[in-house]
């Protein structure tokens, strides 16, 4: 398999990666990715940054809260396309 850059900036950064870490450039787009992959996987959920500014304020979810189901919204939408 074969991954072809033809972005200059996107060379010029995978070039001074490789060269920063004293690697192949292909070394170098791989680590970027997995940091970049393994980074995001990390951030917290759209839930923990509600619960976290909720705690702040002296807030919290109740006990017995349901995600709303994948219907509603599909509901939601029909009813909206059609106005």
């Amino acid at each position: 398999m074969t991954l072809n850059i033809r972005n200059e900036h996107a060379d010029a950064l995978a070039r001074e990666l490789a060269q920063i870490d004293q690697s192949t450039i292909t070394d170098a787009v791989i680590t970027a990715l997995r940091e970049t992959i393994d980074k995001r996987l990390e951030e917290e959920s759209p839930r923990e940054t509600a619960v976290r500014i909720l705690a702040r304020r002296g807030l919290s979810f109740k006990g017995t809260r349901q995600p709303v189901s994948p219907a509603a919204y599909h509901e939601l939408d029909h009813d909206l396309a059609s106005e």
